[in-house]
């Protein structure tokens, strides 16, 4: 294992908020010794509020002599076991696979594990499937229909309705190698027309984005977006500091779908920076792996996220390349000649070390 591959103790504390309903849980590591407590915040501040679960953890021989409170019932022991996982996996990046002493699982937590595809019948925790799991990172629940598909008809195309975005805060996560916490939300007209604004019109941005104008130009461009079921526009943050905008969109009806070819259920993205000081390689290394992430567990029907670059965009296409994506083709939109670049569900999470 290379030294890179590995966080030191002491950055080892890794916080998640989790789904609605499940209280925030924090992973930590000393020596041999993996605990996950409930946490408490007060303030910016968190703390420990009790511990659910210590672990025993090496990387030859996994999670064992796992030791639950008593108060930890089956519905806190699958997320707590994912926060566990999470801390075996950040302290070492190269790691594919985690053995799990089965032992003191209750029946119910040991069945989620499995059911999931986190365990294999060999006793093995997947790093690829650990990191599809909703439940770290989500808000909530990731969006399935609760019964058959139904279509509907945009521009000549049928596909699948789509269900309406969620309000606030939809994903969050931990960077402990980059000392910050990444957060995505739906953008809002209110909190984010003047910071759009002022970044749409950055010479930089309007080189690629060519939408620079007045405030009431911007106002209405992005009532646009939050109209339409086929776009989900999102404020990217780190530490609650908004940095960038994205448009996450469907590609079966987005103008793209005639190039790109895309299943009933990919995605696609439209990208931006905005401020100045979170822009350079260590920072994308940080927010591209994260918003695709957030679109995989978004909806696990998700097989591809695509993408459409000015075709001379020669920085962000090599972020793209880095980060999982490769090029497919060049195409003309009426606008620009882009470049078609796509990453599949199979090889992020079997490259990515989330």
């Amino acid at each position: 294992m290379n030294k890179k591959d590995r966080l030191s103790e002491a950055n080892l504390s890794i916080v998640f908020s989790g789904m609605e309903g499940t209280p925030e849980l924090a992973v930590s590591w000393a020596g041999e010794t993996l605990t996950v407590n409930r946490t408490v915040a007060t303030g910016s501040e968190r703390s420990a509020e009790a511990t659910v679960l210590n672990a025993r953890w090496q990387p030859q021989g996994g999670l064992a002599q796992l030791t639950w409170a008593d108060a930890a019932d089956h519905a806190i022991q699958h997320p707590a076991l994912l926060a566990a996982l999470a801390g075996a996996f950040a302290a070492d990046r190269a790691c594919r696979a985690v053995r799990l002493d089965t032992e003191r699982l209750s029946p119910r937590a040991l069945d989620a594990l499995r059911r999931c595809g986190v365990l294999t019948s060999d006793g093995l925790c997947l790093r690829e499937t650990w990191s599809q799991q909703p439940d770290l990172w989500l808000t909530q629940a990731a969006q399935l229909p609760p019964t058959a598909l139904s279509y509907e008809m945009t521009g000549g195309v049928r596909h699948p309705r789509r269900a309406p975005y969620r309000d606030g805060i939809v994903y969050t996560r931990e960077l402990p190698a980059f000392g910050h916490r990444f957060t995505l939300r739906t953008a809002s007209i209110e909190s984010d027309l003047a910071l759009l604004h002022g970044w749409l019109n950055e010479p930089r941005v309007n080189l690629f984005w060519g939408e620079a104008g007045e405030l009431d130009a911007h106002r209405a461009y992005l009532e646009r977006q939050l109209a339409s079921p086929h776009v989900h526009p999102l404020i990217g943050a780190f530490d609650d500091e908004p940095f960038g905008y994205f448009e996450a969109y469907w590609a079966k009806e987005d103008r793209i779908s005639p190039f790109a070819e895309p299943g009933e259920h990919d995605r696609g993205l439209h990208m931006l920076v905005g401020e100045t000081r979170w822009r350079g390689a260590r920072c994308v290394a940080a927010w591209l792996p994260s918003l695709v992430h957030y679109l995989f567990l978004d909806d696990p029907r998700t097989q591809a996220v695509v993408c459409e670059p000015r075709h001379d965009n020669v920085r962000m296409i090599a972020y793209l390349r880095e980060h999982g994506f490769a090029a497919v083709r060049p195409f003309d939109f009426p606008h620009k000649r882009a470049l078609l670049m796509r990453t599949l569900r199979e090889s992020f999470f079997d490259a990515r070390p989330i």
